[in-house]
């Protein structure tokens, strides 16, 4: 299964619209150094609808919080469903979705920039290169200081701009390029995922988990998850395959099947849990030994939760899109059987729980 027409017309029409802004509004490296004294309300911008790139501004965030410790941030995202994860991290104070058919309400758009226009910030951020939507945006909302990525071929609406960090490969480490614009003393900033789950959050996963699978002469609890989008998809066929070779691989593991809205149990032999809100679903995954799955947003998810992450890869390159934690794995599934599969896993449960 390839990308959805509708996406791939979405992202044409994106690719149109900002040829023509940076053809009209030529880019200009605008370079400045930010104080951070003088900023106390921020407006993170990063509408988009996947819950992977969401959770990618979790190093960004806390990069924030470590230099300005004493300003607010509040967000911009794209689906409302995202919204949990990133409200309770210490220095976010609102997070807002912005849903695609906004722009197909004038008043109702009209207003809400309004809003946002009442709430004076002091600095918008947008690190996301390319973002017709988050430009328009920062364009549309008023602020001192407006801060970019700078790229040649995007057009632009900031008064600072920051080169790109072309040695960075992944994904979620290179909006961390917008903290060379604060003046002061550089600092070395987490390069990995982190969405601040407190010590109560992590005693309800217990509480969550344990209602429906408990460890009794077990050694571990490994979770997994089986939904994935478009190429990045493993059959279920397959699944069965590696459930089966994991069990016997590593008899002393209990497995608990964790569902995707809507999705059927994989097998009567273990049990299941879901949750709709993301928040309690990393709750969930904080209270697991390992967490195995496909390239998929719940697998960031896991990884922010500091949860011992395998990820499977067979379509897309972790260099960009891999899980960043210490414990974490990543398997290159193609070439690979299912018994050398499972081996692996059990080989890396073992070293790091």
């Amino acid at each position: 299964m390839g990308i959805p027409l509708h996406s791939k017309i979405r992202r044409h029409l994106r690719s149109v619209l900002n040829f023509i802004l940076a053809k009209r509004f030529t880019p200009r490296q605008k370079t400045g150094k930010i104080d951070p004294e003088k900023i106390k309300k921020i407006l993170l911008i990063r509408i988009n609808y996947r819950i992977g790139n969401i959770i990618f501004t979790t190093p960004l965030i806390r990069a924030l919080e470590k230099k300005l410790p004493d300003a607010k941030i509040d967000m911009l995202v794209g689906a409302s469903f995202t919204k949990p994860i990133i409200e309770k991290m210490p220095n976010v104070h609102e997070v807002y979705p912005v849903p695609r058919s906004l722009i197909k309400q004038p008043i109702a758009f009209y207003r809400f920039i309004r809003m946002l226009n009442q709430k004076r910030y002091d600095l918008i951020i947008s690190p996301a290169t390319g973002s017709v939507s988050a430009n328009i945006a920062a364009f549309l909302i008023q602020a001192p200081l407006k801060l970019g990525i700078f790229r040649p071929d995007t057009w632009l609406p900031f008064n600072i701009t920051v080169p790109a960090d072309e040695k960075t490969l992944h994904e979620a480490l290179k909006p961390l390029a917008v903290m060379e614009a604060f003046a002061g003393t550089p600092h070395r900033y987490n390069r990995f995922l982190d969405i601040a789950l407190t010590p109560k959050e992590r005693e309800e996963g217990k509480k969550l988990l344990h209602e429906k699978i408990t460890k009794g002469e077990k050694k571990y609890i490994v979770g997994l998850f089986r939904d994935a989008r478009n190429d990045k998809k493993i059959a279920d066929t397959w699944w069965k395959t590696y459930l089966h070779e994991m069990q016997k691989t590593a008899p002393e593991t209990a497995f608990i099947d964790i569902l995707a809205p809507g999705q059927s149990p994989l097998s009567e032999e273990i049990p299941t849990i879901s949750s709709k809100n993301l928040r309690n679903l990393a709750k969930i995954f904080s209270a697991l030994d390992a967490f195995i799955c496909a390239d998929t947003g719940p697998m960031h998810l896991a990884s922010a939760s500091m949860t011992p992450t395998i990820a499977l890869f067979n379509a897309t390159d972790p260099a960009y899109y891999g899980p960043l934690g210490e414990k974490d794995k990543t398997l290159q599934i193609n070439e690979m059987t299912t018994e050398e599969i499972a081996a692996a896993c059990r080989e890396h449960i073992d070293r790091v729980v």
